[in-house]
């Protein structure tokens, strides 16, 4: 399961339709009065994983868990908890950022998922305090349903690419509680590295960028910038997701055309436009109009919702009453329809320090001196110390056409003109797996 989920990470990025990635790293410190690890060990990295742990088959473990303990009204709730967090938290981004035009992208489910590895370790009221930001549910179902989530993200296919990966990077020198490592690679497929923080705190944050940059084929370098990694740090995890899909109904390039596209306050800038004039799954209210763009496969797809008039006020009202039960309700109101698309082509690079956000969200105590983690059984006590999370997304024409498309045409019963859908002003976009209705990216384009 490793080694195939690495390979979907190696397609070079000119060739994408569309491609999402992100990463998420989340950073623990030493806490209180001791703030010497006692390591004797020298040297960066070493493979051997800490306790001396055995290697476990994460593909065998992670498939009878799935077909044994999980069940769908589990994974359900897991999909729940991981949109509910998507759209708390892309709230809380929107209404954080500096300029009013600043574009927003963030994968929830690598997020969720990361954090989901600390949530194994956490006690007491910090332990509470993730649960209520990340909305888990309890530890018997996120755990297994996790595991079944992993390894349908994680299953070949021949229409997409679409990996997880999941990384533990831990203080040489230092016993990990056995229980938490067991956890980690029993039901998140962890990969543990032991790393000399303490004497090589710099080439052990190459080390892991490094790691990172191969995983994701050099798009995202340094995740970790320079000084992130100090001598008193822990405890390193890290998730990273990959998605490459074509458009069922790819776009044709010869219509791409210069167009104006306008902020919230009407000054326009020159995009590249695509259009197209096909069948797609449309929905419409009174405040918003949305598209459901499949990618070949039919597995996954992406929602963009356009509100029907470019003023701030129509975003805000959108941001307002934003839900995950009003996402799972333009799903569910779908119909096809012909629309007449323009779609701008895009590419968004998010990166954020999440510490702030997650604090306001309500789990401060995580961050604190006197948080509760277990994660060591001989080490001083830790606390989160930064949550670095950077995703990148492309948008173009390029696709490989579906034999099954031109089919669907004559299927259609419903009105004889085709809407016209312009997205020429700021919209949102969800990238989400439509067997689940997982959200796995979450965006809004102010600034294509």
């Amino acid at each position: 399961m490793k080694n195939d989920s690495l390979r979907y990470f190696r397609y070079a990025a000119h060739n994408r339709v569309i491609s999402a990635l992100a990463v998420t790293s989340l950073l623990f410190v030493v806490s209180g009065c001791d703030n010497t690890i006692r390591n004797k060990s020298t040297g960066a990295v070493t493979d051997t994983i800490p306790h001396d742990q055995p290697t476990i088959n994460n593909q065998a473990l992670t498939i009878e868990i799935e077909a044994l303990i999980s069940i769908p009204e589990g994974i359900a709730e897991v999909v729940t908890a991981n949109n509910q967090f998507a759209i708390a938290m892309y709230k809380q981004i929107e209404g954080k950022s500096e300029q009013a035009d600043d574009n927003v992208f963030f994968s929830p489910y690598s997020l969720s998922t990361a954090m989901a590895m600390l949530y194994a370790a956490a006690e007491g009221e910090t332990k509470q305090q993730i649960q209520k930001t990340f909305h888990y549910p309890s530890m018997d179902i996120l755990n297994p349903n996790s595991a079944a989530l992993y390894n349908q993200f994680n299953k070949p296919n021949p229409g997409y690419k679409l990996a997880t990966v999941n990384d533990l990077w831990m203080q040489q020198g230092l016993t990990p509680t056995k229980s938490y490592i067991d956890t980690v690679q029993r039901y998140y497929s962890g990969q543990v590295t032991a790393v000399d923080f303490e004497g090589s705190p710099d080439p052990a944050r190459q080390s892991i960028n490094k790691r990172i940059a191969e995983k994701t084929n050099q798009l995202i370098p340094e995740l970790l910038p320079r000084g992130s990694i100090k001598s008193d740090t822990a405890v390193v995890l890290t998730n990273a997701i990959y998605f490459k899909g074509d458009w069922t109904l790819p776009f044709t390039a010869e219509r791409t055309s210069a167009q104006p596209f306008y902020n919230d306050i009407g000054r326009a800038s020159s995009v590249q436009m695509m259009r197209q004039q096909s069948y797609f799954d449309y929905y419409e209210d009174k405040h918003i109009q949305v598209v459901q763009l499949p990618y070949k496969g039919d597995d996954l797809s992406m929602l963009v919702v356009l509100p029907k008039f470019n003023h701030k006020l129509a975003m805000q009202q959108l941001d307002k009453s934003l839900s995950a039960t009003k996402v799972k309700q333009w799903s569910s109101g779908l119909v096809r329809q012909e629309v007449n698309l323009h779609l701008p082509k895009f590419k968004l690079d998010a990166r954020y320090q999440m510490k702030t956000l997650l604090a306001n969200m309500g789990m401060p105590k995580a961050f604190q001196n006197n948080a509760e983690f277990n994660l060591y059984a001989d080490g001083p006590p830790i606390k989160l110390d930064e949550v670095y999370h950077q995703a990148v997304v492309t948008v173009d024409e390029k696709g490989t056409e579906a034999a099954a498309a031109a089919g669907a045409v004559g299927m259609y019963v419903g009105m004889s003109y085709p809407v016209e859908f312009k997205a020429d002003h700021p919209f949102m976009f969800i990238i989400k797996d439509n067997k689940t209705d997982a959200i796995l990216f979450l965006g809004q384009v102010n600034k294509p």
